[in-house]
């Protein structure tokens, strides 16, 4: 074998390389001036929408149509699934050429939430409510004059606090 000896120069050329290699392994690693590219993290998910909560209370019209929710309700329900809190009242207005008489159901017995007999007969232009709907209970209504006509029927959950 033959010995080599070693000069000043060829120890800072290695000192300078070994420098180097240091320096790349930190940028790798995530260095300020790395340059692999930056993986954006995953988005969050929006956090899913539960089912609207009951309502206040409502308004519903009555013309030749049928029954019809006012619109910030009929945003979130149907007239045949409302959902009100306890103690809430539904108000009727009668916007048809004819009376209506909102009761109850079931038909002909009208006794499931009798708080729905205090709006009762409603004659054209006239506004009608129920009485508080005490009661956590879920109950039909229908207009007794058009019993028949499914256009003239609604549903309501009355909901606690």
């Amino acid at each position: 074998m033959e010995a080599r000896l070693v000069s000043v120069n060829d120890t800072s050329r290695v000192g300078l390389l070994m420098m180097a290699a240091a320096v790349a392994a930190a940028l790798s690693c995530g260095g300020a001036d790395s340059a692999a590219p930056v993986v954006p993290a995953a988005p969050t998910p929006a956090p899913t929408a539960g089912p609207p909560g009951p309502l206040e209370g409502a308004t519903i019209t009555i013309t030749a149509a049928g029954f019809a929710l006012d619109t910030a309700s009929a945003a979130a329900f149907t007239l045949g699934a409302l959902h009100v809190y306890q103690g809430a009242r539904l108000t009727f207005v009668n916007q048809d050429a004819v009376p209506h008489d909102v009761l109850s159901d079931p038909p002909h017995v009208h006794s499931d939430c009798p708080e729905f007999n205090a709006a009762g007969f409603i004659v054209p232009g006239q506004t009608r409510s129920t009485d508080p709907l005490s009661r956590i209970v879920s109950c039909g209504f229908h207009d007794h004059l058009h019993e028949s006509d499914s256009r003239f029927v609604g549903k309501v959950t009355v909901e606690t606090r």
